[in-house]
């Protein structure tokens, strides 16, 4: 066991130093970790959501009632992505696919789910996901999803490549690790695009605006960067800080700067029965004491 630590141990202190006010570099940076955290071969991360995007502005159908919006993935090429993408074409939507149809059915708890998990008996080679995954050259895939509200949820991912051992109950245990203390980091993540309960989702050129801000640039030189008028620049700065609840910079500010305190006051999450008496997790120790 001690060698999950080690790895949990690392994967955080490298996080540590990521470049933290670019909040899509920071998230690769959480998948590319979970890889590491993991012993795997390749991550990705998932924003999904459910009645907070627009529909015309969502690229994909709904599972059960939930659409992935953005996904941030690691040690996938421009080849595989190629790959993907025609295979896909010939494929049914990922709502008839059963691993994503369990990953949506057992929302609202924090979970961490194994191949039989995902995908009961079927073998996995027969799956739309395993199919996939083999033209990656992976042979299995753990997923955990933590549940931030109703309404979002954050979902990372991440595969062993072919020949190394299959995902275990240990391995369970160190994403649900993993992700608990990542907490502070997706809290930024998601204020980055407006989804935290009292927000309103940002757009693309929003999010942009908004790490412009986070790096302290003035309104001129967001315009300049932007290529906006200033009269252009302030307005979307003035509806950066009214989708996120906030009257100025230093509020956006500060509140980027307590995303640890955000994340502190959320727990402890509901907990799927697989982690309910784990050891090192937050969420099941404070369950526990309160219930002692």
């Amino acid at each position: 066991m001690p060698r999950y630590w080690q790895r949990l141990s690392d994967a955080l202190s490298t996080l540590a130093s990521a470049p933290q006010h670019h909040p899509d570099q920071m998230a690769r940076s959480i998948a590319a970790q979970a890889t590491h955290a993991l012993a795997g071969h390749r991550a990705f991360l998932l924003i999904i959501t459910r009645d907070r995007v627009l529909p015309r502005n969502l690229k994909a159908e709904p599972i059960q009632g939930w659409t992935p919006i953005q996904n941030y993935a690691t040690g996938t090429t421009p080849e595989h992505q190629a790959r993907i993408q025609g295979w896909m074409r010939t494929r049914a939507p990922l709502n008839g696919v059963p691993s994503s149809v369990t990953i949506a059915r057992s929302a609202g708890v924090f979970r961490v789910l194994l191949r039989a998990d995902l995908i009961g008996e079927q073998r996995w080679e027969e799956t739309p996901t395993g199919e996939m995954m083999a033209m990656l050259g992976s042979c299995d895939r753990i997923i955990g999803a933590l549940p931030f509200s109703e309404t979002v949820e954050v979902v990372i991912g991440v595969d062993r490549a072919i020949g190394q051992p299959l995902f275990n109950h240990d391995d369970r245990l160190a994403l649900a690790r993993y992700m608990e203390r990542c907490g502070p980091y997706l809290v930024r993540l998601l204020i980055s695009h407006g989804l935290l309960s009292h927000q309103a989702p940002l757009t693309p050129r929003e999010r942009e605006c908004y790490e412009l801000l986070l790096d302290s640039l003035t309104e001129r030189e967001i315009a300049e960067v932007m290529g906006l008028t200033p009269r252009s620049a302030h307005q979307y700065v003035s509806r950066i800080y009214q989708k996120l609840g906030l009257n100025s910079r230093a509020q956006l500010m500060s509140e980027w700067l307590i995303a640890g305190q955000i994340f502190e006051d959320m727990l402890p999450f509901p907990l799927h029965e697989l982690l309910v008496e784990a050891r090192g997790l937050r969420s099941a120790e404070m369950v526990e004491k309160a219930t002692a």
